[in-house]
């Protein structure tokens, strides 16, 4: 039986790997196993069976009942994405963010908490998520603590699993109110921004009032680090041309405090040009040439660190928030929207909390679903989903050609990553 198109493969100098984006199983085989495989009946039909068993082989309309699964679980996630605070305490030279120092006000916290109610009474949910954003949502961490009590019971009353993660910069995360978090507010997942050592951290993520940031940040990781609790820390890292050489020198130095802690990952991207914000034209770093995010990552692997983006874009479950059909994002005056990046666009604009009323039919139109007659026969068609960012495609900025050119050069990175992490499910040897 032949190898389903959708299964992606790599030979090592010791074997090879095969990912199967169908349903995100993986496995290496050792070369003497191959070769056992090649001369032993009995250990082909073995081999045959456990391919036949995590649907290794082609099957008929595999591709169209592939995507009915992954809509099917979809459709049981209600997402949320709140914007507690209009404000932040930092003034970071990529962010492409407006402030307004505005805290939520109990009459939208009162409209989402109905607007929940109501979506999560219809019964198709399985799992709530809740995503805290901002500005800085640590300066409405008092709507955090008010919303999330309400979320819980409302997952209380319908036997719905609840989840809740926050982007913050860290510098506000004390001891007591990492703890009320985690344990009163179920907020598990944390990504806090780390731009390599001190120094080039200190120029680029600075406060208000210009003084750096990466004592005090670095301080509350480490103290989150020494707590007992279960949770997730995504360490990211946004490389400019200003630090790209001081990622190194952190995973040799600081950054040996966290390499040991399963509970803390390292994620790299590159600064884009995302939006100029309220910045002046003169404060800025400059985009790096190159993937530098792809380096930084095969470096930090290589010293024994844990990378988070080889096992979430090897996957075909996820998919950019903003194209999830259940996924609503709400900023700190109740605007209904999807994209966390394009804040100030009118095309991510649907409506308003405070009056219930959502423009489905634009919101449908915002979503991409996938292109069965341009894609079917793309092995990353599973992962990509047709190239699956809403603000690209509206922004049209680069052909259909170049953009499907830049997603598999990016799945295939991820690919290498995953690999060269040793982040396979089985590994099949001979006894």
């Amino acid at each position: 039986m032949e190898m389903s198109p959708y299964v992606l493969s790599k030979s090592l100098s010791d074997g090879n790997v095969y990912y199967n984006t169908k349903n995100n199983h993986s496995f290496f085989i050792t070369n003497e196993l191959l070769r056992k495989i090649d001369c032993d009946d009995t250990t082909r039909s073995q081999y045959n069976d456990y391919l036949e068993s995590w649907h290794y082989h082609q099957e008929e309309n595999e591709l169209q009942d592939t995507l009915a699964r992954i809509k099917n679980e979809d459709d049981k996630l209600l997402e949320f994405t709140i914007l507690t605070h209009g404000d932040c305490n930092f003034r970071c030279k990529y962010c492409y963010e407006k402030f307004e120092n505005i805290s939520m006000s109990p009459e939208v916290e009162d409209a989402i908490v109905t607007f929940a109610d109501k979506l999560l009474s219809e019964g198709k949910f399985e799992i709530f998520s809740v995503q805290w954003f901002g500005g800085e949502p640590l300066l409405g961490y008092k709507t955090i603590v008010q919303l999330s009590e309400r979320f819980l019971e409302l997952c209380s009353v319908y036997d719905i699993e609840y989840f809740s993660v926050i982007t913050t910069n860290g510098y506000l995360l004390n001891k007591r109110m990492f703890q009320n978090l985690v344990g009163k507010c179920k907020v598990t997942g944390y990504q806090i921004t780390v731009d390599g050592e001190k120094k080039f951290h200190d120029n680029q993520r600075l406060l208000k009032n210009g003084v750096g940031s990466y004592d005090r940040i670095f301080a509350n990781l480490k103290m989150m680090g020494a707590s007992s609790l279960h949770f997730h820390c995504t360490i990211r890292f946004n490389i400019s041309k200003e630090n790209v050489e001081s990622m190194e020198h952190f995973l040799k130095l600081d950054g040996l405090v966290f390499r040991e802690d399963s509970r803390f990952s390292l994620a790299y991207h590159n600064i884009g040009d995302w939006g100029q914000g309220e910045r002046a034209d003169d404060y800025c770093v400059d985009i790096p040439n190159g993937d530098f995010s792809y380096y930084c990552s095969q470096q930090a692997i290589s010293l024994g660190y844990n990378i988070e983006s080889p096992q979430i874009m090897m996957s075909n479950s996820i998919n950019c928030y903003a194209n999830r059909k259940y996924h609503y994002m709400f900023n700190v005056k109740g605007v209904i929207q999807s994209c966390t990046v394009a804040l100030y666009h009118k095309e991510n604009i649907f409506g308003s909390v405070l009056t219930g009323v959502v423009n489905e039919k634009k919101r449908n139109d915002w979503l991409k679903e996938i292109e069965i007659e341009r894609c079917s026969q793309c092995p990353y068609v599973l992962l990509c989903k047709s190239g699956y960012c809403p603000l690209v495609r509206i922004n049209q900025e680069k052909s259909w050609e170049r953009l499907c050119r830049l997603y598999k050069e990016r799945i295939q990175k991820d690919f290498s990553l995953f690999i060269l992490s040793k982040s396979y499910n089985d590994i099949l040897d001979i006894n």
